[in-house]
């Protein structure tokens, strides 16, 4: 009987150890959110980032107005996301991603891997639709040297970048109206990690746009 008492007892202790454990596993797993009252947009991003103020005003170097920023740093590296919107403040940047998204998103990834190194394609362009909104997304890459190790060799460091944009309207077939026409402005997102591995977690990434079901805001399809 003493046995069988204190078996028991043991029992009730590994539960009641484990139950906490158990119960804290899908709570790390849940998404934050941020809601963009202005367009009616709700943004979901992975909970391992911290959201960082975004830029007070858009300058004249770029119409991008920056929506949401955030960053995961580990022993390994850094990974970063920006969420950010041009409109019709700057028409001619506005018709040039609602013109081509493939070759807008693959000029802007370049553009901005430029400060690491000749970018070179990961994944060419791709087109897709979100939730019917026109997008479009490119994956690019660029090697930069690193400090030299013990042994006097630089070893070269990957700088992986991820540009995708989204048609903020969906566009019309009623006469003659062209997405360029009917576009008030695009939804667009930069993602910078300096590890491989951590490209998927793009598929992490969702939108949901008027009260409307979550969307991906890279298909799963992209990173096969």
């Amino acid at each position: 009987m003493v046995l069988r008492s204190a078996a028991s007892f043991l029992l009730l202790l590994v539960c009641a150890v484990a139950s906490p454990q158990t119960t804290a596993q899908p709570a790390s797993r849940i998404p934050s959110v941020f809601h963009d009252p202005a367009l009616g947009i709700t943004y979901f991003y992975p909970n391992r980032f911290t959201p960082v103020a975004p830029a007070k005003a858009k300058t004249q170097l770029s119409c991008a107005h920056e929506t949401l920023a955030g960053s995961s740093v580990t022993p390994v590296g850094t990974s970063a996301f920006v969420f950010s919107t041009i409109d019709q403040t700057c028409p001619a940047i506005l018709q040039a991603a609602t013109r081509n998204l493939d070759a807008f998103t693959r000029e802007q990834v370049f553009r901005q891997l430029k400060q690491y190194g000749e970018p070179v394609i990961v994944h060419d362009p791709a087109r897709y639709l979100v939730d019917g909104h026109p997008a479009a997304i490119t994956i690019a890459s660029a090697e930069h040297p690193r400090p030299a190790n013990v042994n006097n060799m630089v070893r070269p460091e990957m700088t992986y970048a991820a540009k995708a944009c989204v048609l903020g309207e969906i566009p019309t077939k009623r006469g003659k109206s062209t997405p360029a026409q009917d576009t008030k402005h695009v939804l667009c997102f930069d993602f910078t990690t300096s590890q491989h591995d951590l490209l998927p977690l793009l598929l992490a990434f969702t939108v949901q746009f008027d009260g409307r079901g979550p969307q991906p805001l890279v298909p799963g399809s992209i990173l096969r």
